[in-house]
């Protein structure tokens, strides 16, 4: 099977991505901060986890040494760790800008960095976009949206430079997910406001997202590069 790489995956949205994954017959490293959650998700089910802190250079390069040493490639990169900016109290709070672009922007980079090496032609990175980085939103930090945009950047200058070499990036990006359709104090009315503006009448689910990203792993999928794919409803159709 092919060698995949999930971060964030202890949880969510890239817990789902890692299982869809195994499923179609990957052999699935899960990485996290958040170990007793990442070890549980993992042994249940049947992937290795291994400790990741997206945002440390040093991690990465531990993690390349150690698939060098032993798969020996990765076919498979999905950059899922990320910060959420949804309900900030200040969209100009200079704190949570650094956590934003240290986790989303640079793990990303450092990410395809530290594992591109070890890819070869067919291999697939999958980025995490978000519709933030296409709309503004109001109420999520500002920084939030600029750093899923630098995210699209990226993943077209990277499917431009890696292409020659047989190796594709793409960027999926969610709509309306339970962080932002469960935020504590939205309403039900902010609820059917949100609901009201998605063409398919409701909102998304992790799962929405990961089979997308399973379609970009795969095959099937062979030649797509440099897409940013909206998983939102028609949220942005609209």
């Amino acid at each position: 099977g092919k060698v995949a790489v999930v971060t964030g995956a202890a949880s969510g949205m890239g817990r789902i991505e890692a299982a869809r994954l195994a499923e179609a017959g990957a052999r699935v490293i899960l990485t996290d901060v958040l170990d007793t959650e990442g070890r549980e998700a993992a042994a249940e089910l049947g992937m290795r986890y291994r400790r990741l802190d997206v945002s440390r250079a040093a991690d990465w390069a531990a993690l390349a040494d150690e698939i060098g040493a032993g798969e020996g490639r990765v076919d498979i990169l999905v950059c899922n760790a990320g910060a959420n900016g949804s309900a900030a109290p200040d969209v100009l709070s200079s704190d949570l800008l650094e956590k934003l672009v240290a986790i989303n922007l640079s793990g990303t980079f450092l990410g395809v960095q530290a594992l591109v090496g070890l890819m070869r032609p067919g291999a697939s990175i999958i980025t995490v976009g978000s519709i933030c980085a296409r709309v503004g939103t109001p109420g999520v930090h500002l920084a939030y949206h600029a750093t899923k945009g630098a995210i699209l950047a990226f993943t077209r200058a990277a499917a431009a430079e890696f292409g020659p070499r047989g190796i594709r990036v793409n960027c999926v990006h969610p709509g309306v997910m339970p962080p932002m359709r469960d935020r504590q104090g939205a309403s039900h009315a902010t609820r059917d406001r949100l609901i009201e503006r998605i063409p398919l009448r409701r909102t998304g689910e992790w799962d929405d997202v990961a089979r997308v990203v399973l379609f970009l792993a795969s095959d099937a999928a062979a030649y797509v590069t440099g897409a940013d794919i909206p998983v939102d409803g028609g949220f942005l159709a609209t």
